[in-house]
């Protein structure tokens, strides 16, 4: 059986009904760069996420995430692409872990893919990833308070809402954000009444 730090030779390629989620490669670059050209994506994403679209930006980013993030166990970065045709529609990540246990989730796509049920497909498989393979405990992502599609993209997932984190650092700037999680028990939690917050099955 798999333990945590086995995951982090390569960046695990996963898949959902419509969608494969693998490690970005240089091919995915150009389509990727136009998602993070269009302000309606980079609207709630605390300043914007940097277009590095020159040398050596770029071969430097594509080493940190497949390699260097990698290897100190910090993150997974997805290319979400779809599986009709292979088109770059987005990124998600999982990282931050906190004693093996715990992580943040956190994801952008192409405006085109917005109210498609996209979102939702891809984070299902990232927290079922994250809980049941990777055997974390709780998963959490902090959501910009105006961004209403992205809290309910979680809320299908079993994500709760924790409240509300004032002035809170979020990418390059500071913003009032949400904060939603989702935890899975063991048998002693259960039992003892430790963990405050319910499951999804709840």
């Amino acid at each position: 059986m798999k333990k945590f730090k086995d995951y982090f030779d390569s960046v695990p390629s996963l898949e959902t009904d419509r969608f494969l989620l693998v490690p970005f490669s240089r091919e995915d670059m150009d389509e990727y760069f136009e998602i993070l050209r269009d302000d309606r994506v980079q609207k709630y994403l605390g300043g914007g996420v940097p277009l590095f679209d020159q040398e050596p930006k770029i071969t430097n980013w594509l080493n940190n995430i497949n390699d260097r993030l990698l290897k100190r166990k910090l993150v997974f970065t997805w290319c979400v692409k779809s599986k009709t045709n292979g088109k770059v529609i987005g990124r998600i990540d999982l990282g931050g872990f906190v004693k093996q246990t715990m992580a943040e989730i956190a994801y952008h796509y192409a405006y085109e893919s917005w109210g498609k049920g996209t979102a939702s497909e891809v984070a299902a498989r990232v927290t079922d990833f994250g809980l049941n393979e990777l055997g974390l405990r709780r998963i959490q992502g902090v959501v910009h308070v105006e961004n209403r599609p992205s809290m309910r993209v979680l809320e299908k997932n079993g994500y709760l809402r924790e409240g509300i984190l004032h002035h809170y650092p979020f990418g390059r700037e500071f913003h009032d954000v949400i904060m939603l999680a989702i935890v899975k028990r063991s048998d002693i939690d259960e039992t003892s009444g430790n963990s405050a917050l319910p499951t999804k099955e709840e």
